[in-house]
């Protein structure tokens, strides 16, 4: 087996995504989404592979590839997102526009 490049940062399951790498992909996967490349969270064909070429454009030398990193990243991301938008759906709950926090029910 060859050897695998180890990238320093946050562990994310079994792999390591750095910090620095959460804006650029945050920014290509909106790039994504208005190519309708990602569409209600459901990746096309290739995506990942698209997602991938585009990182190392933003990032060059990160070492980030579309399997196991990118691909888990995105998971880990639409998990969360979905128990949000479960608990945001909930009565008393909301999004604060001037403090930029979730807002909730005393009880």
């Amino acid at each position: 087996m060859g050897k695998r490049k180890v990238v320093e940062g946050e562990k994310s399951g079994y792999t390591f995504w750095p910090e620095k790498c959460d804006k650029p992909f945050v920014e290509c996967i909106f790039e994504c989404v208005g190519k309708r490349l990602i569409v209600d969270g459901i990746c096309k064909n290739g995506v990942y592979g698209l997602l991938e070429k585009m990182m190392e454009a933003k990032l060059p030398g990160c070492g980030i590839r579309a399997r196991p990193h990118i691909e888990g990243r995105f998971k880990k991301w639409k998990k969360i997102w979905h128990a949000m938008t479960l608990v945001r759906n909930q009565s008393g709950w909301g999004w604060d526009e001037i403090n930029k926090c979730v807002i909730c029910p005393d009880d």
